[in-house]
C-alpha cells in the first residue's frame, strides 16, 4: 500500500496498550503503559568438544552454549606439552528466536513484522501522522497484552474551500464543531473527528472500518466489531459485507458507508458512489453484474423485478445486482410477501432487507449490539438460520 511505501521512522518498538477503549480518537489519545518488545533467546547451542591434552598439557575447554544461537568458543590449548586440539564449535541453538507476538485468527502477521516503524502506536497510544488512529491489531504480546498499530482514516472524503476560498462545509463534513477536514497521508482530505467519542449517526467517519460506535448516550466509543475471513471465501463473511486484507490481517467489513468521491471514499468497498435507496445519502456500491457499467440502485431493481427490489452485494465489494438483502427505507421496499422487513442492524440509521427476526428467539437478533464483541448481527451469506440475521463470528474457530 502507498502509505507503508512512503512512510519511514527511527523506532522500533511493539507498543501493548490495556484497552480502556478499543478506538484511540486522533486528538483524544488515552495513555497506556507501554511494554518492551520480547524476544526471547533460542535454545542454547551443544557443547564444543574438548581439547585433547598434550603431555602435561591442560584439556581444552569445552565449547560454551550458543546465545541465541550462538556458536560454543573453541578450546584452549594445552599447556606445557604439545598444543591440545582446538575445541569443536558448539552447534546453532534449535529452533531458533521465537515469534515477535501471538496472532490470532483476526491477527495473521505481527504488526513489527510487516509495518514500517512511523505505523506502530507511541507508548501513549498516539500516532505520528494526522489523521491516523491507534486501534487494536488482534495480535498480543506474549504476556496477552494487546497490540496496537496506526492506520489512517477512512471517513468520507471532503473539501474545505472554494475557488474563491471561502469555507465550504456543506456535503463534507457532518459539521464544524466535530470535524475537521484534514490531509490524511498519503494524500486527499478526510472529515476527522476532533472531539472526543463518537457519533453513532456518523460512525463510518468516526471509527475505523469494522469497528462500531456503541455506548451510552454521550459517552459513546469506537468498539471491536471485526471478524475474521479468508479473502479466497466470499462465504465467509455475511449478507452486506465484504472481506478486508491489511498487512496484518483479514477481516469482515460492512460495504454500505457514505461517500462523497467515489476515488477516496470507496476503495475496497465499491466502484461506484450513488444515492442506493432514495434517502439523498450517497453510498458506495458495485455494478449491476447483470447490466455492467451500471451502478444498482433501488428504484432501477424494483421497477425491473419486483421480486428482487434491492440491490444485494455479491461476493466483491466491485459487484451487486438486484436481489432480497439490502438498503432500504421501509417495509415497503422488501419483500415482504416472501417474510423480508427493513431492519436497522447498524448504529447510523440505515436500514436494510433481511427476513424479519423472530421476538425472543435466541438464534436472531435485530441490532449489533445484541452480539458480542467481534461479531455483528447479519444474514448469513449461505441462508443460514432462515435468512434471518443471527450473531456472525466470521472463519473464526
Amino acid at each position: 500500500m502507498s502509505t507503508i511505501e512512503i512512510l519511514s521512522g527511527t523506532k522500533r518498538r511493539l507498543t501493548a496498550c490495556r484497552w480502556a477503549f478499543v478506538l484511540i480518537p486522533l486528538t483524544l489519545a488515552v495513555g497506556c503503559g507501554d511494554a518492551e518488545q520480547v524476544r526471547p533467546p533460542g535454545f542454547a547451542g551443544t557443547g564444543g568438544s574438548g581439547g585433547s591434552s598434550g603431555t602435561g598439557g591442560t584439556a581444552g575447554t569445552g565449547g560454551m552454549a550458543g546465545t541465541g544461537g550462538m556458536a560454543g568458543t573453541g578450546g584452549t590449548a594445552g599447556t606445557g606439552g604439545t598444543a591440545g586440539s582446538g575445541g569443536t564449535a558448539g552447534t546453532g541453538g534449535a529452533g531458533g528466536s521465537v515469534p515477535a507476538c501471538v496472532t490470532t485468527a483476526l491477527c495473521h502477521t505481527c504488526p513489527s513484522e510487516v509495518l514500517p516503524d512511523a505505523l506502530l502506536c507511541n507508548p501513549d497510544g498516539s500516532c505520528d501522522f494526522a489523521g491516523h488512529s491507534c486501534v487494536p491489531s488482534g495480535c498480543e504480546t506474549h504476556e496477552g497484552a494487546p497490540i496496537g498499530q496506526c492506520q489512517p482514516a477512512e471517513g468520507g472524503s471532503c473539501t474545505d474551500s472554494n475557488d474563491d476560498g471561502v469555507p465550504e462545509p456543506a456535503n463534507t463534513c457532518p459539521n464544524l464543531d466535530d470535524y475537521r477536514c484534514m490531509t490524511v497521508a498519503p494524500g486527499g482530505k478526510r472529515c476527522i473527528r476532533v472531539s472526543a467519542g463518537c457519533d453513532p449517526a456518523n460512525e463510518t467517519y468516526d471509527c475505523a472500518p469494522g469497528f462500531s460506535c456503541e455506548g451510552q448516550s454521550g459517552q459513546e466509543t469506537c468498539v471491536d466489531r471485526r471478524v475474521p475471513c479468508d479473502v479466497e471465501d466470499a462465504n465467509d463473511c455475511p449478507k452486506s459485507h465484504v472481506c478486508r486484507s491489511t498487512p496484518t490481517a483479514s477481516f469482515c467489513v460492512r460495504a454500505q458507508r457514505t461517500c462523497h468521491v467515489v476515488e477516496y471514499d470507496c476503495a475496497g468497498f465499491g466502484s461506484y458512489c450513488t444515492d442506493i435507496d432514495g434517502d439523498s445519502i450517497k453510498e458506495c456500491v458495485g455494478h449491476r453484474t447483470s447490466a455492467t457499467g451500471i451502478a444498482c440502485e433501488n428504484a432501477t431493481c424494483r421497477a425491473s423485478d419486483p421480486s428482487a427490489p434491492v440491490c444485494e452485494l455479491g461476493a466483491s465489494a466491485t459487484s451487486s445486482d438486484c436481489g432480497d438483502y439490502g438498503l432500504c427505507g421501509s417495509d415497503e421496499h422488501c419483500d415482504v410477501a416472501n417474510g423480508f422487513s427493513c431492519v436497522g442492524l447498524w448504529q447510523d440509521g440505515r436500514k436494510e432487507c433481511v427476513k424479519t427476526p423472530r421476538p425472543g428467539n435466541p438464534d436472531d437478533c435485530d441490532h449489533v449490539t445484541d452480539c458480542e464483541l467481534q461479531e455483528v448481527c447479519a444474514a448469513h451469506r449461505n441462508g443460514d438460520n432462515g435468512g434471518r440475521p443471527s450473531c456472525q463470528t466470521g472463519s473464526a474457530p
